[in-house]
């Protein structure tokens, strides 16, 4: 098995961004989404690193990076991730993004597409919308969590913070967002929890959902060409296949829904997304 990465910070766009980077080769980025950290990644980084340089970042105000008041808005988190690469002296790329950091590498790959040649999504959409469109009343329903984090993020921050654990085995637990109950491991879930008890994890966390509906609803609404690099996509119980919705903002996609899979797909079949990356990464080698 190889190396399973080391931890290391960098200054970017004025704040502290803890990473892990592992192998040598082709630079390969994945970013984590909430509630979680790079973190999410650790079963796929030492198989990948046999062939690629892998780097997963740790997300502003998340994991063990460092908590700014501000900049929350998946654009902003993207010229973040972008800082990071590009102070790695890495030129292309090869990106997964899932969750939040689904939307983040979305902006990613928009505002500097001669940098990521190809991009990888599990379970995320672009955004929540586009300013002036309306949503669904059943996916409204289904997404409670984005109001009850965005309405009032300050109440939200205090009400879970008197038992984090509890509120994220929520996530973690729950069938609705995995297709089993045992995804994570009493080790996993103590990780999550360390970094999300720790002084303004809650409220960086809580702020993604707060500029999900207010400045990235602008930020997509201001997006009107369509990627060109090859995107993939994968989306499990949670959203599906999001094939279709990936076709509005990307002229080459393909993919589809992983069975029997919730949304955590990188650690519910890790080696379903080792393959997906070696496939779908690796003519970026040659």
């Amino acid at each position: 098995m190889a190396e399973a990465g080391t931890h290391h910070v960098a200054t970017v766009n004025g704040f502290r961004m803890h990473y892990v980077i592992a192998g040598s080769g082709y630079p390969l980025v994945f970013v984590h989404g909430w509630p979680q950290s790079c973190y999410e990644w650790h079963k796929i980084i030492g198989p990948l690193s046999e062939q690629f340089t892998v780097i997963t970042p740790d997300l502003r105000g998340l994991g063990d990076s460092e908590r700014p008041l501000s900049g929350y808005d998946k654009r902003t988190l993207a010229s973040d991730v972008y800082e990071l690469v590009s102070s790695l002296g890495f030129e292309k790329i090869g990106l997964t993004g899932h969750d939040w950091g689904g939307a983040v590498t979305y902006y990613l790959a928009y505002d500097h597409p001669e940098m990521v040649e190809r991009l990888m999504i599990l379970d995320m959409i672009p955004g929540l919308g586009r300013k002036g469109e309306k949503m669904d009343l059943a996916v409204a329903q289904r997404l409670w969590h984005v109001f009850f984090h965005a309405g009032m993020p300050d109440l939200a921050e205090k009400l879970v913070s008197n038992n984090v654990e509890t509120y994220l085995r929520h996530f973690y637990d729950s069938t609705v967002y995995n297709y089993s109950p045992r995804v994570f491991s009493d080790e996993d879930v103590a990780e999550y929890v360390r970094v999300y008890s720790a002084p303004g994890a809650l409220r960086a966390g809580f702020q993604y959902y707060r500029t999900g509906i207010n400045e990235d609803l602008e930020n997509l609404s201001a997006c009107t060409e369509k990627l060109k690099m090859p995107v993939r996509t994968w989306g499990g119980q949670f959203l599906g296949n999001i094939v279709p919705i990936w076709q509005g903002v990307a002229d080459n996609v393909e993919g589809g829904q992983v069975e029997e899979c919730g949304h955590f797909i990188a650690e519910e079949k890790p080696d379903f997304v080792i393959a997906q990356a070696r496939e779908f990464f690796g003519p970026l080698q040659e």
